[in-house]
C-alpha cells in the first residue's frame, strides 16, 4: 500500500514511522524544509499531566483581557472577518466545563499510547535527545499554584494513572539546583518528559531514510485528487499517485481540504521561544512558570525558553520586545545561570501552532473521501501527541478501522 503524507513536522514524521512500520509505502511531502514547522522551537514536552484543552472554563476571559497587555501570555485579538469569529464562538462553546471534561477524556485516550511509542522509537535506534523525571511546576503564590489541583483532579478521576507530589523550595533545589527565589510554591508531576524536538524530528527522517522512505522537501502540493480507487497528489514538482493520502501540515491544512466540502477550523497561534547556551550552571530539568506561563527545557548544551499564544497569529516575525519580557519573566525563578552578554539579543524564534476551538486534534479520515485522511490541529501539544497519533494513523490507514474513542477527533465533528 502506497500511502503519500503531506507535511514533514513531528506529526507528519511521526506518521510516516507508524506507516512503514506498518508495512506501507510512504512517500513524505513537505513545502519546506523537514522539521521547520511549528515544532521547531518549542520546550519539546512529552506531559500528559498537562496535556488538557486550552478552551477551558474563564480562559477567553483571560485571553481577551491581555488583548493589549504587551507582556500577555495568552492573547486573544478579535478581528471582524467572519471565519475568525465563528472559530472564536466556537471556542466559547467549548470552553463550557461539560465540554471541556470532554476534551480531557479525548486527550488523555489518545496520550494512552505516547510513552510506549516514544520507547519503541529509542528501541529501534531512533537517535534523538529525550529527559525524564517529570516537570516542576513552579509558582510565585499559593494563588499562582492553584490551578494545577483541580486539573489533575479531572485528569485523575478520567483515570489517569501519574502521580503529583506538592514540594518545598528547599526540597525543590536538591532536584534542580538552579531554582530561583520566585520558585515558592513547586508541584512536581511524576510521569512526564521532554525531548528535543528538532533531536527527534532529525532522528526519525534520518531513520527513514535509512530504510528508503521518500522524503522531499521543497515541494508545494497545490491540490488533492481522486484518481481511479486512489488519489493523485498535485505538487510543484508533478503529480504523485497513491492508494491513501494523510494531510498533516498542521496551519497549512485548511486550504488543502476545502475543496471536499470539510470546514477545517484551524487558525494560526503565535508562539515564541529562544534557546540560549548561557553562563554558570543551566537548569537541568523541565520547568513550567505558572504566572507567566512560560515553559522551560534544559537540554544538553542549551536551556530553552517558550512562552505566549497570540491568536490569530499574522506573521512569523520576532518581536525582539516579546523575547525579552519572556526572558524577563523566567530569570527571577533561575539562579546561577544567566544568558551570556549580547546572547539573547541575537536569539529569537516565533511559530505558529495549529488550534482548534475545541483544543482536539482533526484526526481520522474525511468524510465521503475513501483514502483521505487528517491528522493537524495539535495546538501546543504537537510533540506530546505526535507519537500516538502517528500510531492511531497508521493503525486507520492499513486496516480502515477507526476506533470509537476517536470520536471526539473526528474531521467531521461539529463546531
Amino acid at each position: 500500500m502506497k500511502v503519500a503524507i503531506v507535511g514533514g513536522g513531528v506529526v507528519g514524521l511521526c506518521s510516516a514511522y507508524a506507516l512503514r512500520r506498518a508495512g506501507a509505502e510512504v512517500v513524505l511531502l513537505e513545502r519546506n524544509a523537514l522539521g521547520r514547522g511549528a515544532s521547531e522551537g518549542n520546550t519539546g514536552w512529552i506531559s500528559p499531566t498537562i496535556s488538557t484543552p486550552l478552551a477551558a472554563p474563564g480562559v477567553l476571559r483571560t485571553g481577551l483581557r491581555s488583548a493589549f497587555d504587551p507582556r500577555g501570555a495568552l492573547v486573544i485579538r478579535p478581528g471582524l472577518d467572519t471565519a475568525w469569529l465563528r472559530w472564536l464562538w466556537a471556542f466559547r462553546a467549548a470552553s463550557a466545563r461539560p465540554r471541556y471534561r470532554k476534551g480531557v477524556k479525548a486527550l488523555l485516550d489518545l496520550n494512552v499510547r505516547t510513552f510506549s511509542e516514544l520507547d519503541s522509537y529509542a528501541e529501534d535506534g531512533v537517535e534523538f535527545e529525550m529527559h525524564g523525571g517529570g516537570i516542576l511546576c513552579l509558582a510565585r503564590s499559593e494563588y499562582g499554584i492553584a490551578w494545577f489541583a483541580p486539573l489533575f483532579e479531572d485528569l485523575q478521576s478520567l483515570g489517569f494513572e501519574g502521580t503529583i507530589e506538592t514540594l518545598t523550595p528547599e526540597a525543590a533545589r536538591e532536584i534542580e539546583p538552579a531554582l530561583g527565589d520566585d520558585a515558592r510554591f513547586v508541584v512536581r508531576t511524576s510521569v512526564d518528559r521532554y525531548v528535543r524536538p528538532e533531536s527527534l524530528m532529525a532522528g526519525l527522517a534520518a531513520k527513514l531514510r535509512g530504510e528508503g522512505v521518500e522524503l522531499r522537501e521543497q515541494v508545494d502540493v497545490t491540490g488533492l485528487h481522486r484518481r481511479g480507487a486512489g488519489w493523485a497528489v498535485e505538487t510543484s514538482g508533478g503529480a504523485i499517485e497513491a492508494e491513501a493520502v494523510v494531510v498533516t501540515a498542521g496551519a497549512a491544512t485548511p486550504p488543502l481540504l476545502h475543496p471536499f466540502g470539510l470546514r477545517v477550523p484551524i487558525v494560526p497561534a503565535k508562539g515564541y521561544s529562544l534557546t540560549l547556551q548561557g553562563e554558570g550552571v543551566p537548569p537541568r530539568t523541565a520547568l513550567y512558570l505558572c504566572e507567566p506561563k512560560i515553559g522551560v527545557s534544559g537540554y544538553d548544551g542549551g536551556v530553552r525558553i517558550a512562552g505566549t499564544f497570540e491568536l490569530p497569529g499574522r506573521d512569523l516575525s520576532v518581536d525582539r520586545k516579546r523575547v525579552g519580557y519572556i526572558l524577563d519573566d523566567t530569570l527571577p525563578f533561575i539562579r546561577g545561570w544567566k544568558p551570556a552578554p549580547g546572547e539573547a539579543e541575537q536569539q529569537g524564534w516565533a511559530g505558529f501552532r495549529p488550534a482548534t476551538p475545541d483544543s482536539l486534534p482533526l484526526l481520522g479520515p474525511i468524510p465521503g473521501q475513501s483514502g483521505l485522511f487528517v491528522a493537524a490541529g495539535h495546538g501546543m501539544l504537537g510533540v506530546t501527541l505526535a507519537p500516538a497519533t502517528g500510531a492511531a494513523v497508521a493503525d486507520m490507514v492499513t486496516t480502515g478501522d477507526v476506533p470509537a474513542w476517536l470520536a471526539p477527533m473526528a474531521p467531521g465533528r461539529g463546531f
